[in-house]
């Protein structure tokens, strides 16, 4: 087994080998990842086989002397084909703790990527974390529907009401390319609320939504031609991740967020080949406090726990 380390002229094979992977997804593109390049000290990983077949990647970061599996991503760790096997797992851990070392690393912090966003069974990295001796340092909890069970979506009578509520109004649902129309909405609400800005500018998020149109939607609700509230949606191969939930005063009295929550569920999700409907995390400080407010809200649409880890290797 040989690692290298990613540079820019391996961007098509690295590219390639995301989309054939069996838990890699668009925020591995190298595209995606190179947006926030100058916040981030990219040393991304390539692992390749005796026969030269690349077998696994890493997108990676370093501060200092700590390696990152990647700080700039929802989660980070080993994306794999559907060919690499436990071995060559327990040889790619092995190597990269050689590797890192050799670098000057004195830890390695690893962002696992949570099971709902396996094309196919992922959890080799589990199991050699545990081997290696990997401590969990973060433990975020996420909201997440199962859309494809035997368990029917079921949502409490409040988020029903507000849906019917937002309905009777006489709001509209779409889906719209123009991110723009529906971004100051989520800057004046964090910027009230919490003193603070999206974690992407408009910019980006517009730059994103033009590199990856089939992934990141914009769905928003209208009343008489005026957006009111929207969400930002990522969908991958299994998953549609819900982001940027928000909504103007009156569209928040209105209701506008359930019925955005339980059209695009019921409509764009549950008749296609998306697995899961994922609200994101409702932590902070590592996962040590939890918004008991925001998950009982998530939870109201029927989601349950998935737990997004970050494991810590003393080198």
């Amino acid at each position: 087994m040989v690692i290298k380390r990613y540079a820019t002229g391996d961007a098509t094979e690295w590219d390639a080998f995301v989309e054939c992977s069996k838990n890699g997804t668009f925020l591995f593109k190298r595209a995606y990842m190179d947006y926030h390049a100058d916040r981030f000290h990219d040393h991304s990983l390539l692992y390749y086989d005796n026969k030269k077949h690349l077998v696994a990647i890493m997108p990676g970061n370093e501060v200092g002397n700590k390696y990152y599996s990647h700080q700039g991503l929802t989660y980070g760790g080993l994306v794999l084909s559907t060919k690499t096997k436990m071995a060559d797992v327990m040889n790619i851990f092995d190597i990269t703790i050689e590797y890192l070392r050799s670098q000057g690393f004195s830890e390695w912090h690893y962002k696992q990527i949570p099971s709902i966003y396996h094309k196919y069974p992922s959890e080799e990295d589990e199991y050699a974390l545990w081997r290696h001796g990997a401590q969990v340092s973060v433990c975020n909890i996420s909201t997440t529907i199962s859309l494809n069970s035997d368990f029917k979506v079921s949502y409490e009578e409040r988020r029903k009401r507000g849906a019917k509520k937002a309905t009777a109004q006489g709001y509209v649902v779409r889906e719209t390319d123009d991110i723009a129309s529906f971004w100051p909405i989520v800057e004046d609400n964090l910027m009230t609320k919490y003193g603070a800005h999206p974690i992407h500018s408009l910019n980006e998020i517009v730059l994103l939504k033009s590199l990856f149109s089939k992934n990141i939607r914009c769905f928003v609700a209208e009343k008489d031609g005026a957006i009111e509230g929207g969400i930002i949606a990522y969908q991958t191969d299994t998953t549609l991740h819900h982001q940027y939930p928000h909504a103007t005063i009156k569209g928040k009295q209105d209701g506008v967020i359930d019925l955005l929550t339980t059209t695009i569920i019921e409509k764009y999700c549950a008749t296609s080949k998306i697995r899961y409907y994922d609200f994101g995390t409702s932590n902070e400080d590592a996962g040590r406090y939890l918004n008991e407010n925001l998950i009982a809200q998530k939870e109201g649409f029927g989601g349950r726990g998935i737990a997004y880890k970050t494991y810590t290797i003393r080198l």
